[in-house]
């Protein structure tokens, strides 16, 4: 087993995403703000995204943002992680029914085609929530957009995660790849923008994804005789299959 075997790793994980995304010439990069208890849709920040047949941006059209009103309250915890109020929404906010409306509108007739993207799996559990609270939506577009979604916190945490293991913020892996989060945090259309960010970062730096790969593989929780294996290829040592047979033997015996 060599170092190399595990960048090949990469490459084929890489490649696993470019099959997730093949034919899908428009991604929706999107992030929502709910309620604290109910979870129903407040906030909606969405691009539109056309891609190259390499899988990269091509053009990023003007966002879709609204705010929306909710048929419950904000919840104290949500308005001080957000800044939005209940105030704010009876003043700013739209129905969820014209929400739906409108985002179908700005994707056009990308809209049945397009793979929406989010940072974890809370944004379409938003839309079918939402959806229940709010009887005079579409239903059926609900549903359909939140069988849609691609999580790319869970696909890039394969191989980037922090120190203890957990998943990192969208801020903090954006970091992780050397890029500033554009605007504020928990805002819905800069959570939006800054997941386009990462998406690129990803495919520009394969390296930061390797790395982290073998970093997070020598902290699993392998047996031993594995463990001892990936960190001499991390340190860029030869392992034979004699060396490999001496090693179970040691953990055995």
């Amino acid at each position: 087993m060599r170092e190399r075997e595990s960048y090949d790793i990469i490459a084929t994980e890489m490649k696993e995403l470019s099959k997730i995304v093949k034919d899908k010439k428009c991604l929706v990069f999107l992030d929502l703000e709910g309620t604290q208890l109910t979870h129903e849709m407040i906030e909606i920040g969405a691009y539109k995204v056309i891609l190259k047949p390499d899988c990269t941006v091509k053009k990023i059209h003007k966002p879709y943002h609204a705010y929306v009103l909710p048929k419950h309250h904000v919840g104290p915890i949500v308005t001080k992680l957000t800044g939005i109020t209940d105030l704010q929404l009876k003043r700013e906010g739209i129905p969820y029914r014209v929400v739906l409306e409108q985002l179908k509108s700005y994707l056009g007739k990308d809209f049945y085609h397009a793979l929406f993207v989010s940072y974890g799996t809370e944004d379409a559990h938003i839309f079918l929530q939402s959806s229940e609270n709010n009887m005079d939506a579409s239903t059926e577009d609900s549903r359909f957009i939140a069988r849609r979604f691609f999580d790319l916190a869970d696909y890039i945490g394969q191989f980037v995660r922090g120190a203890d293991g957990n998943m990192l913020s969208l801020k903090n892996i954006l970091n992780h790849y050397g890029v500033d989060f554009e605007g504020t945090q928990h805002n819905a259309q800069a959570d939006a923008y800054n997941l386009i960010l990462l998406y690129k970062a990803f495919l520009e730096k394969p390296e930061i994804a390797k790395q982290g790969y073998a970093n997070a593989l020598a902290h699993a929780r392998f047996p031993q005789p594995v463990k001892q294996i990936i960190t001499r290829l991390n340190e860029g040592k030869t392992v034979t299959p004699e060396e490999w047979k001496a090693l179970i033997s040691e953990a055995v015996l």
